[in-house]
Order: structure tokens, then sequence, then C-alpha cells
């Protein structure tokens, strides 16, 4: 599974905040639920760490895009941030190809719940996570090609604000991870991912 892509300006990727789905261990997938408290507060304090490193770093703050997943949960933390930086309208931009992976008859379920009414499909997915479709969802592996071509797109230092399962495969598609580890790796809802010269550290 090929992953890197060629070189391109810097990335910021930012995780929407805490849905009450997210705290109550939900699979979210494609269903548009809002931030909660704690995620709108997690939301502010990403917008005022942001304003600070580009005040110091560059580029504008004001001047610097922001794509983000038109779910909701993801929309309300780009436009916090937006808010933060002074975004030019015509810079905050909402990308279909940002949503979060479907988990179709999965979502509203907790994992207990899901390895108690699909066994099976749990085993399956854990043998194949870019592969396997959840009942009414879709793979990993189908949103590769649709992301690969967004990211290689970039010409200029932008913001993307989406999901826990695209920026993993965003990440496996720069090369920060492989393909076995990509889809595990933990992704906070309170911090700044920056992408940079190859590597990714964070903000």
């Amino acid at each position: 599974m090929a992953s890197k892509i060629g070189d391109h300006p810097d990335i910021i990727l930012i995780r929407h905040g805490q849905t009450e789905w997210n705290r109550l261990g939900r699979f979210q997938g494609s269903s548009d639920i809002a931030l909660d408290d704690v995620g709108l507060a997690q939301a502010e304090h990403i917008a005022q760490r942001l304003l600070e490193y580009l005040n110091t770093h560059g580029p504008d703050a004001d001047g610097i895009p922001i794509l983000s997943s038109p779910l909701r949960r993801a929309r309300q933390t780009a436009r916090i941030v937006a808010r933060r930086l002074q975004t030019q309208p015509a810079n905050l931009l909402e990308l279909p190809e940002l949503r979060e992976i479907s988990y179709g008859d999965w979502e509203g379920m907790t994992t207990l719940e899901v390895k108690a009414s699909f066994p099976k499909l749990r085993r399956a997915r854990k043998a194949d996570r870019w592969r396997f479709v959840p009942p009414g969802g879709e793979s990993h592996a189908s949103r590769l090609a649709s992301l690969r071509t967004l990211l290689d797109g970039f010409d200029r230092p932008s913001v993307i604000v989406s999901h826990a399962g695209v920026l993993r495969i965003c990440l496996f598609i720069l090369g920060v991870t492989d393909a076995e580890n990509a889809l595990v790796e933990p992704i906070s809802q309170d911090k700044i991912y920056l992408f940079s010269k190859g590597s990714l550290a964070l903000i």
C-alpha cells in the first residue's frame, strides 16, 4: 500500500473537540454530533495556541486557509479557530473529502456493544483495519485516493480540521505512520499537529 506523497507546504492538523458521544465511547462516523462543553473549551484553547504559534512563526494568521469537514463537530471547531485567527471568509472552506469515515450500523454504539452484537465482524476488523467495511459503512482504504489528491494539491500552508479516522489516513499518506500502525495512532482532541519538512511535531 503506497503512502508518501510529494513535497508540499506545511500542514496543520486539528481534530474536532469532544462530543458527548466521544465521552460515552460511541462510534460517531458520519453522524452529525455537536461539540459538548468540554469540546467547545478545547476548540477555544486550540485556537489561542494556534494564534500564538502563527504570530511567532508565520504565516499571517488571517491569511492561512482553514479546511474543515462539513460535519457539525468539525465545523464548530473550525469556526472557533477562524474567529480567533480573524480568518478571511474566503479562506474558511468545508470539504466533503474531510468528512469522517462512515461506520454505518455501528454508529451510536459503544465498542462493547459492537463486540457483543458483531463478534465475528469485530475480529474481521482487527484482522484488516484498512479494508474492513462495517455494515452500511465504508472502509478506510476507500478514502485513500480522494485524500491523497487533496493533500497533493496543497500549494501553501494550510489548516485541516477533521476527524480521527481521516487524520490517521492523512498521516499515513504523508509518510508519518506505516500501514500496520496508522489506524490505531492516537489523535488527541486538545493538541495541534504540524507536518513540516517530512516530519510531525506538536505545536
